[in-house]
């Protein structure tokens, strides 16, 4: 009996120690591994391809050319590309009525309006009639105006930007704010907003002298307005006929000369004279503004003196703007790229220009529309952005070579 047990442990023992077989069940084992392993990478998500450009950016050939007046401060710039050049000197200046570039813009944030639209009306009161009588009496410019007399959003614009009615400037200012202060709070924080770093706005109308600014600032706030059609076309009129005042006139002197259609001058003892103007460019279908600035002319005609040079700077670079052709690079503006090596060069078959000037430099960007493997050659499969400032142009590009799926082996190889 017990021979007969130990004969049966022995067998079994045998059974599983048996070289051969332990290493039949490894081999199996290791197998299916294998197999499970294969699997699993070979239904591993891959990389996706992907996008870089050739160049981030290039720099359109030439430099800009403009010589600004010796006397106080300057800058040129347009709407949609900004800031491109000023004088040395920065300093904050007294600015005069060029402040109620900053009034009407909020004006027509807060409450906007669209062409051939008049808005609300709002009647003057008691404190309005007072406040004109003030201003007239100060020698300010003012907007001639009844108790009781109603004037539309739109005649109100008229009025703060062709006459350049102090008066009006502290009626909208209240319209919009509550309150004097309160609307000089919202200006200045407006600006900084824009970037406006050396502003200071003390009051609507910019008669107070600690309301100050610079030629760069200047850019900035005329650039923002400008993006306003009602702005543009308002500043753009040579007059207008208002209920009480009659028939008023544009201060600008130069409204229809050199090009020029607006912005806003200003002018005081303290101020000297001050012009930020405005001329257009048309190209194409689009139409850009020249946007000049001149600040502090000291002279016995002042404000003829910022209105001259101003001009002289518009003639200048009037010509410096226009559409500059974009040169494609040999091997296309970007690269398609994958993990497992099949790649294309990312070419547009359009010729390319943008609207600038010289030494504007222009950015690259490209975006894929998300591709489906496989892709043939020749196919609209990423977007060029090219961008200078705000001016943004997005063309189609073509990859030259077909991009393939991942091959078999490369999925069951890969890292």
């Amino acid at each position: 009996m017990s021979g007969s047990l130990n004969s049966s442990r022995s067998s079994k023992s045998s059974k599983y120690s048996n070289p051969s077989n332990f290493k039949g069940i490894l081999i199996l084992f290791l197998a299916l591994l294998l197999i499970i392993g294969g699997i699993v990478q070979f239904n591993r998500p891959y990389p996706t391809v992907e996008a870089k450009a050739t160049s981030q950016s290039t720099t359109l050939p030439g430099s800009f050319s403009v010589t600004f007046p010796e006397q106080g401060e300057s800058a040129v710039g347009t709407e949609n590309l900004g800031l491109i050049a000023s004088s040395a000197v920065k300093t904050p200046v007294p600015i005069a009525s060029v402040a109620k570039i900053m009034t009407a813009y909020l004006v027509l944030k807060a409450h906007p309006l669209q062409l051939g639209q008049d808005g609300p009306s709002l009647t003057m009161d008691a404190q309005d009639f007072n406040e004109y009588q003030d201003a007239l009496n100060n020698g300010y410019s003012v907007l001639k105006v009844s108790q009781g007399e109603s004037l539309t959003e739109r005649q109100l614009l008229e009025g703060l930007l062709l006459p350049s009615g102090d008066n009006i400037a502290d009626k909208l200012g209240r319209w919009v704010a509550g309150s004097n202060a309160a609307f000089v709070t919202k200006m200045n924080d407006t600006a900084k907003s824009l970037g406006m770093t050396v502003t200071n706005y003390a009051d609507a109308s910019g008669v107070s002298q600690t309301t100050v600014s610079n030629a760069v600032d200047q850019i900035k706030i005329a650039q923002a307005a400008m993006e306003d059609p009602v702005f543009r076309e308002i500043v753009a009129m040579p007059q207008a006929t208002l209920p009480v005042a009659g028939t008023v006139f544009n201060v600008n002197g130069m409204l229809g000369k050199h090009g020029v259609v607006g912005i806003k001058t200003g002018s005081t003892s303290k101020a000297g004279g001050n012009f930020v103007s405005a001329t257009p460019v048309v190209v194409g279908d689009k139409t850009h503004y020249i946007i000049a600035v001149v600040l502090g002319q000291q002279s016995v005609q002042s404000l003829k003196s910022a209105l001259d040079e101003n001009v002289k700077i518009l003639d200048q670079v009037r010509s410096e703007f226009k559409l500059y052709p974009i040169t494609q690079p040999s091997t296309g503006f970007g690269q398609l790229s994958s993990a497992w090596n099949s790649n294309s060069e990312l070419k547009t078959t359009q010729p390319l220009q943008i609207f600038g000037y010289p030494g504007m430099k222009v950015a690259y960007s490209i975006k894929l529309n998300n591709p489906q493997l496989p892709i043939s050659a020749n196919k609209n499969i990423a977007t060029l952005s090219i961008q200078s400032g705000q001016e943004i142009q997005t063309v189609p590009l073509q990859n030259t070579q077909p991009i393939n799926s991942p091959g078999l082996l490369w999925r069951l190889f890969r890292y």
